[in-house]
């Protein structure tokens, strides 16, 4: 009788720890830090990296105004910021805004710029994109560029030249390497992003493709410069860097290609794919979704 109530009450207090135990208020998620602030810092004389609201976006100052690339996110915060940061080293506005591609995140405040009276260049994929794009990354489908061109375009500002190419589709249908000669510089927007972000060919309604990807970082290599800007990432990189970059990019074009060689189902593909000594780990909405791995696949089997 007394082994039943010694029983009896362990169990009976089990029951009653496990009721409050349920009952019990989960713990609240641990608050997201703030992301980091705009910040500002000479490259060289005149040339200017800008890291934070969105895309990386660069800036070079001339005498009769300022180049930009890349207009970050839509919001006034973040445009706010961004022109506080110019206005820090040039007395003079925003003349020319260049688009190194479509997402929201490199092109959010275009409509701001146009507004001011700035003139907004890109490549000429760009409206025909945005005709079906959306992201959440901004309130709307961001503005497109009022200047188009094709494959290279020429630009002088202050008696500073640029230089613009599209030498194919690569991180979405509608990618400007941005090349500065004269301080042998440029911007490969988010053709380069450094680790841990993941490389992301845009393919499908963005027009993306890895193998153009490739060729992309092939041909800016051919440029003269001994900086380089990225998409995503908090500095600059150095010409060994990309190199080492475009590396890893061939390294991954041919094991995906040999893992499609060998058979492997689209739905084991990505999964498939030895990428932790790249320092990326494929997935998520850059590499998983079906439309992703179908266009992947029909693009490497090609021979």
């Amino acid at each position: 009788m007394k082994t039943s109530f010694v029983a009896l009450l362990a169990a009976s207090t089990a029951l009653i720890a496990g009721a409050a135990f349920a009952q019990a208020p989960a713990a609240p998620a641990a608050p997201r830090a703030p992301p980091p602030p705009m910040r500002i810092d000479k490259i060289k004389p005149d040339l200017y990296f800008i890291v934070g609201g969105g895309g990386n976006s660069e800036l070079r100052v001339t005498k009769d105004g300022a180049f930009l690339v890349d207009a970050k996110l839509l919001n006034d915060k973040d445009y706010g910021d961004l022109i506080k940061l110019i206005e820090s080293v040039s007395p003079k506005p925003v003349k020319i805004v260049v688009d190194t591609h479509h997402h929201a995140d490199h092109t959010g405040n275009n409509e701001k710029f146009l507004a001011s009276g700035a003139e907004v260049i890109g490549q000429e994929n760009i409206p025909k994109i945005f005709e079906h794009y959306t992201s959440q990354l901004a309130p709307h489908t961001p503005a497109s560029p009022n200047v188009l061109y094709k494959d290279k375009k020429d630009v002088k500002l202050g008696g500073v030249e640029f230089k613009l190419f599209h030498f194919s589709a690569g991180h979405t249908g509608g990618d400007t390497i941005v090349y500065f000669p004269k301080d042998k510089a440029i911007a490969f927007g988010d053709l380069l992003v450094e680790a841990p972000t993941v490389p992301n060919y845009d393919a499908g309604n963005g027009g993306g493709s890895l193998l153009g990807f490739q060729h992309e970082l092939a041909e800016g290599l051919k440029l003269k410069w001994d900086v380089a800007f990225p998409g995503h990432g908090d500095k600059p990189m150095t010409r060994d860097e990309v190199v080492e970059y475009k590396k890893k990019i061939d390294q991954l074009i041919s094991r995906i290609r040999d893992a499609i060689n060998a058979g492997v189902p689209k739905d084991k593909l990505i999964a498939s794919i030895k990428t932790d000594d790249l320092g990326w780990k494929l997935g998520g909405q850059f590499w998983a979704p079906p439309a992703r791995v179908d266009a992947l696949v029909d693009e490497l089997s090609k021979k």
